[in-house]
């Protein structure tokens, strides 16, 4: 976990991880050391599941927000009403 909330985090606070991030997440991920479900999670969004995994809610939102997700789209899918 401590991991997944390090990458939350430095998504966030470095614009140039977030762009790296955003062009190819495979790469980030490994260097995170991200395998299993909490990478297909972050790949498809899944939200509600990394926070049902305990991921800081807060890292999460401005996660969400750093690579392009809208915030009603962030709570619909933390809501699991899309998938």
């Amino acid at each position: 976990m401590y991991n997944l909330q390090k990458l939350l985090w430095d998504v966030r606070k470095y614009p140039e991880l977030s762009k790296r991030f955003r062009a190819d997440p495979n790469p980030v991920l490994d260097e995170y050391g991200i395998e299993g479900e909490e990478r297909a999670e972050l790949a498809s969004l899944d939200f509600k599941a990394l926070y049902d995994r305990g991921a800081n809610p807060y890292l999460l939102y401005f996660y969400a927000l750093e690579i392009g997700v809208d915030r009603a789209e962030y709570y619909a899918r933390l809501r699991g009403e899309l998938s």
